[in-house]
C-alpha cells in the first residue's frame, strides 16, 4: 500500500494544475456615486468633530455634579449609566445624521456640486489658455443686473420658441392657402370650359332651330306658288 506522504505528493500537482488555469480575478469595481465625495467627506468630519466635541463635554465630572447624591453613595453605578448614556447618545445622533442625509439626498448633491465646480475650473483654465492678449472677460454677476435685463434673459428663450411656433404655424397656413388658391383655379378653367361648351351647345341648337324655320318658310312658299 503507497505511505500516505506518496498520496500527498501525487495528490499536490492537481491543485496546482487547476489554479494555474483558472482565470485572473476580475478588476475592482469602480467607485459608486453615492460614495462621498470631498465636500461630502468634510460635512461628515464637521459633524463627527462636533458631536465627539458635545460628548467631551458632557464629562463624568459635569455629570455627576447634577447628581451628587447619587455620587457620593453609588459612584460605580452612576459612571456606567454615565457611560451608557454617552454611547446611546453618539448612537442616536449618528443615526439621525445618516437618515437626514439618505432622505435628503446630501452625499449625491454634494458629488455633483464638486462636478460642478471642477467643470467650472476646467472651463475657466481652457479659456484662459485660448484667451487672446487681452485675456478673458470675467463675466458679469447676475445681481448686478437690472430687472429689466434678468426678465429679458428669462424670457427670451420662450418668446424665441413661441415665435418659431408662430413662423411654422403660420407657412404651414400659406402653404394650404396656396394649394386652396390653385385648385379653385382649376376649377374655375373647368367651369370656363364647361361654359363654353355649353355656349357652343346652344349656338349649335340656335342655328338647328333657324335652318328648320328656312327651311318651313321655303316649303310653305313653294306650296303658294304650285296654287
Amino acid at each position: 500500500m503507497p505511505s500516505a506522504a506518496e498520496n500527498q505528493n501525487n495528490e499536490d500537482p492537481q491543485p496546482q494544475s487547476t489554479i494555474a488555469s483558472r482565470s485572473p480575478s476580475p478588476a475592482p469595481p469602480a467607485p459608486l456615486a453615492n460614495a462621498p465625495g470631498p465636500r461630502a467627506t468634510a460635512l461628515q468630519k464637521i459633524f463627527n468633530d462636533a458631536l465627539q466635541h458635545t460628548l467631551d463635554t458632557c464629562s463624568y465630572k459635569n455629570f455627576s455634579g447634577c447628581f451628587p447624591t447619587a455620587a457620593k453613595y453609588a459612584g460605580v453605578s452612576l459612571e456606567a449609566l454615565w457611560r451608557d448614556f454617552i454611547e446611546r447618545l453618539g448612537g442616536v445622533c449618528r443615526q439621525e445624521f445618516d437618515a437626514i442625509l439618505s432622505q435628503r439626498h446630501v452625499v449625491p448633491s454634494l458629488n455633483d456640486l464638486d462636478r460642478l465646480i471642477a467643470d467650472a475650473k476646467r472651463r475657466k483654465e481652457k479659456a484662459l489658455e485660448e484667451s487672446g492678449p487681452d485675456g478673458v472677460q470675467p463675466p458679469i454677476p447676475p445681481h448686478t443686473l437690472s430687472p429689466e435685463t434678468l426678465l429679458q434673459t428669462h424670457l427670451t428663450p420662450f418668446l424665441n420658441t413661441a415665435q418659431q411656433d408662430l413662423k411654422t404655424n403660420l407657412a404651414d397656413t400659406q402653404d394650404r392657402n396656396t394649394a386652396l388658391i390653385q385648385e379653385i383655379e382649376g376649377q374655375r378653367k373647368e367651369i370656363d370650359v364647361l361654359m363654353q361648351g355649353l355656349e357652343n351647345v346652344v349656338r349649335d341648337l340656335e342655328g338647328s332651330v333657324a335652318a328648320l324655320n328656312s327651311e318651313n318658310g321655303f316649303d310653305e312658299m313653294t306650296r303658294a306658288e304650285m296654287i
